[in-house]
């Protein structure tokens, strides 16, 4: 499973349970596919640097989470396809996945260290 960053902004005048519906519909399609969120945080009502859809503020919404590839997908038609959502952007967590490389080559470099030893 790989890390992944979300971030969507909805329309500013609508309520807070609009919100929390669509990240109730998020962790729904991450579950069907065995996914979790792993850090929620709801930035508010902020102005937007641009307009967008004749909008100046958007209630930002920003989501970490674990899971399949295939989830990415559905999480983007889901967002694309909601008129309330004005931008998303789903993106994989790279500091994560550097860490994780690295670790893993650390890994590598022991092993056949520990088999040489086991050899003698």
């Amino acid at each position: 499973m790989k890390k992944y960053e979300l971030i969507f902004i909805l329309r500013a005048e609508l309520p807070d349970t609009e919100m929390e519906s669509r990240v109730a519909r998020v962790k729904e399609i991450l579950a069907g596919h065995d996914g979790e969120v792993t850090q929620e945080n709801h930035w508010g009502v902020r102005r937007l640097a641009y307009e967008i859809e004749y909008e100046s503020r958007g209630n930002y919404m920003f989501l970490k989470f674990k899971s399949e590839g295939t989830a990415v997908a559905e999480l983007d038609k889901f967002l694309r396809l909601d008129d309330q959502v004005l931008r998303h952007l789903v993106v994989v967590d790279e500091e994560w996945e550097e860490r994780n490389r690295v670790s893993m080559a650390k890994r590598r470099q022991n092993r056949p260290e520990e088999n040489a030893g086991a050899a003698e």
